[in-house]
C-alpha cells in the first residue's frame, strides 16, 4: 500500500511538474526598461516594443509576459549598460527587444543571441522649418546635443559648435527657444516629444544601427520562431503600421 501510494505521489509530482513546464513554455517573458517610451513604458502599459513582442509571441503560439527592468530615466540610449541583458542571461526573461548589434553584447560572453534587424533606430537632425536643412549647414551655427552619447561625441569629432543637455527635452526646448539652430536627438525619443525629424534628413552612418531581439544562445528554436515571427510582420507591413503608431521615425 505504501509503494502504491509512493508511486502514486511520484506519478502526480511528474504530472505537476509537466503541467507547469508547459505552462511555462506558453509565455514569452521579455524584459523591458520600466521608463524606456515610446519602446515601452510600465506605468502607462504602451509601447512599440510592448506591441512588436506582443505580436511575435501570438504568431509562435504564446502569450507576452513583460518583465520590468528599473533603470534611471532618460539614460543614454545606446550604452551597453542601459540593455537588461544579465536579467537575460539569468533566466529572469526569454527576450529584449531593440538591441543595437553585436558591439551591444560585449560582457555576455557569448551566451546571446541575436535575432535579425527588425527596424533602425538613430540620432536625427532635428530644426525649424526655415532653419539649417541637415549637418552640412550647420558651420557656424549651435546644435544641441545630449551630455555622454555617441552623438555628441560625433559632434566634437565633427568640430561643431555645440551645446548639451541632459535630456532630449532639454534639446527641444533650446531649439524653441532660439538657443540652438538645430538638435541631434535619438530618434526614438522624438516620439513622447511629438517632433519629427527636418524633412528628408537620414542619419549619418555612424550614428544608426539596426535593432534586433536578444534570446539566450542556448534557446535556438526560440530565436528561429522570433525570426519568422518579424519577417511575417514586415512582409505584411506590420512592423511599418506600429513604427507609425509610436512615431519612430
Amino acid at each position: 500500500m505504501n509503494k502504491q501510494i509512493f508511486a502514486g505521489a511520484v506519478i502526480a509530482a511528474a504530472l505537476g511538474f509537466s503541467a507547469a513546464a508547459h505552462a511555462r513554455e506558453q509565455i514569452l517573458r521579455v524584459c523591458f526598461g520600466d521608463t524606456d517610451a515610446p519602446r515601452a513604458d510600465k506605468a502607462s502599459g504602451k509601447g512599440f516594443d510592448m506591441d512588436v513582442m506582443a505580436a511575435v509571441a501570438k504568431r509562435i503560439g504564446r502569450t507576452l509576459e513583460p518583465v520590468w527592468i528599473e533603470q534611471e530615466p532618460k539614460m543614454t540610449e545606446v550604452e551597453k549598460s542601459d540593455l537588461p541583458l544579465p536579467d537575460l542571461i539569468k533566466g529572469r526573461c526569454d527576450a529584449v527587444a531593440s538591441i543595437p548589434g553585436v558591439d551591444a553584447l560585449g560582457g555576455t560572453g557569448g551566451q546571446v543571441e541575436l535575432s535579425k534587424p527588425y527596424y533602425g533606430a538613430g540620432f536625427e537632425f532635428v530644426s525649424k522649418p526655415d532653419g539649417p536643412a541637415d549637418l552640412s549647414q550647420m558651420k557656424g551655427k549651435t546644435i544641441a546635443i545630449q551630455f555622454v552619447t555617441v552623438g555628441h561625441m560625433a559632434m566634437q569629432a565633427l568640430g561643431l559648435k555645440w551645446m548639451g543637455s541632459d535630456t532630449p527635452e532639454g534639446q527641444i526646448a533650446a531649439l524653441d527657444a532660439g538657443e540652438a539652430d538645430a538638435a541631434l536627438v535619438w530618434g526614438p525619443a522624438l516620439a513622447p516629444l511629438k517632433r519629427a525629424p527636418h524633412a528628408g534628413t537620414l542619419p549619418m552612418q555612424a550614428l544608426r544601427w539596426n535593432q534586433h531581439v536578444a534570446t539566450r544562445k542556448s534557446d535556438a528554436a526560440l530565436t528561429a520562431g522570433i525570426d519568422a515571427a518579424l519577417a511575417a510582420m514586415a512582409s505584411e507591413g506590420e512592423l511599418a503600421k506600429l513604427m507609425q503608431k509610436h512615431g519612430i521615425p
